[in-house]
């Protein structure tokens, strides 16, 4: 049986213009490959022309099965044009999808989007292997728990499969199957060296706007602090990398692993930089930790600061302070470790003086700010108290990107919120600490990201803003009958 994996082509966020491959997907196939299923990879967003190229891909592969994920909601109006396409141009394959919003929104999916066959509930290993086996042996599948389908008009969930307890079980990823030289995986204007990896699953917290804690029931497993090391190791040495990002809730959930990777990551001598994001309370917790993670390569950390205010933070179930956020700060710089604050703009309880409250807050105290808008995730608490109460303005979830207002708050419109967004990162990025930062600020990761940035703000003031080359839309004839979005 070939099997073909497919994440979809996707639109490239112009002030980095960068991109990395589904951590999920590459695992996947490396679980499939192990159990001796041959299995094809597309990174689609990293062809030189994404969709024609995947078109040319998805009728030359002649895949029995086609699987394609969605890792996240903003980007299901890909995903599902991609069941359009794969379906029109294999019409025999047998389609399954998989991700979080998938799983998430499964039974609405089914109804809506008849050229889909299955979609695969919550961790992939376990159910998709089985469902492969069970349908190479003539079965159709419908019996293997952790998969859903249609059958007269009424979606059937089978359940799911067991969490796989110990991921230390898992290969390592399939990074043989794309190619890692693509330059759409160059990060932060950090050339080939830079790149993204995944080492845990899931958030034992439940805060009330994360999907991560329904997709993943509730639970944080990491791979042990030596496995992490393996993989870094593999990747310096096959790849040549040596800055890594890791794309993870909380990287530094366990103290123990941390301290088991320290250990591991100081025997190997590897000269490397690495940089995660963290809740407020781990960098507490781990204070005694920061001098040897600072000696052995960590240069930033991204603080899930969300907000200050008390009103706020508790709609969010977030169980910190404006106390706690400080103390973490100062933990960081008293240790030259760069602060990358995250907050979020658009609660029910925010009002233009909390927003400003919030700014002031970071406006010095970071060395970068991601400013999101909060998101109600469909399959969330926070969504589904958002859509009960009518507070919903935006319907596309090709918007649920954390960049567009989707709700109203108590004191604000959606768009005040948006035009308050705006003002407040125009505002942070024309600090002159950061236009003078691009060219005279000593530490060269500041220098790199602060002239990023002033590269993005001068193609959008100067109104000649950076076009992705390769996302050209789908020919005519392969265009009818596709849809762009599901609401």
């Amino acid at each position: 049986m070939k099997v073909l994996l497919i994440d979809p082509p996707h639109k490239l966020f112009p002030g980095l213009r960068m991109w990395t491959p589904s951590f999920g997907l590459l695992q996947l196939a490396a679980y499939l490959e192990r159990e001796g299923i041959e299995v094809q990879v597309v990174d689609a967003t990293a062809l030189t022309n994404s969709w024609e190229d995947l078109a040319s891909l998805v009728t030359l592969s002649k895949a029995e099965v086609i699987g394609i994920t969605c890792s996240a909601t903003c980007l299901s109006p890909e995903a599902i044009q991609t069941i359009q396409l794969c379906r029109q141009l294999s019409p025999h394959s047998t389609i399954v999808a998989g991700g979080s919003h998938f799983t998430l929104m499964s039974e609405q999916i089914l109804q809506e989007i008849k050229e889909l066959d299955y979609i695969v509930l919550g961790e992939g290993e376990l159910s998709f292997t089985e469902f492969l086996k069970n349908f190479s042996a003539g079965g159709d599948g419908r019996g293997v728990k952790g998969i859903a389908y249609l059958e007269n008009g009424k979606v059937i969930r089978n359940g799911r499969q067991p969490i796989i307890p110990n991921l230390d079980s898992l290969p390592l990823p399939a990074y043989h199957l794309i190619d890692m030289e693509k330059e759409a995986y160059y990060w932060h204007g950090m050339g080939r060296r830079a790149f993204g990896i995944s080492t845990s699953r899931g958030c034992g917290d439940h805060c009330t706007y994360c999907s991560e804690s329904r997709f993943w029931d509730g639970i944080w497993r990491g791979r042990s602090g030596k496995a992490v090391v393996e993989e870094i190791t593999h990747l310096h040495r096959r790849y040549g990398k040596s800055l890594f990002v890791f794309n993870e809730n909380t990287f530094n959930w366990s103290r123990k692993r941390v301290e088991e990777f320290l250990d591991e990551l100081g025997k190997t001598g590897l000269r490397i930089h690495f940089w995660f994001q963290s809740r407020l309370k781990d960098i507490l917790r781990d204070e005694d930790l920061m001098p040897e993670m600072k000696r052995l390569g960590l240069y930033e950390v991204m603080l899930g600061i969300e907000s200050i205010h008390p009103d706020v933070l508790d709609r969010y179930e977030k169980q910190q302070s404006r106390e706690m956020a400080q103390k973490a700060i100062d933990i960081l710089k008293k240790n030259d470790i760069m602060v990358m604050a995250n907050v979020m703009f658009g609660d029910w309880n925010d009002s233009e003086e909390t927003l400003k409250e919030v700014f002031q807050f970071v406006k010095t105290q970071s060395d970068f700010l991601i400013l999101t808008m909060t998101t109600p995730l469909p399959g969330t608490r926070y969504f589904e108290e958002a859509e009960r109460l009518g507070r919903i303005r935006e319907k596309d979830f090709g918007k649920y990107d954390f960049m567009h207002p989707i709700m109203d708050t108590k004191f604000l419109s959606a768009g005040e919120v948006q035009h308050l967004h705006q003002a407040y990162l125009k505002k942070y990025y024309t600090q002159p600490r950061i236009l003078l930062g691009g060219f005279f600020n000593p530490n060269p990761f500041k220098r790199m990201a602060y002239r990023l940035i002033l590269r993005y703000v001068w193609e959008n003031a100067t109104q000649r803003p950076w076009r992705q080359p390769n996302l050209a839309p789908l020919p005519p004839p392969l265009l009818q009958g596709l849809v762009f979005s599901h609401t």
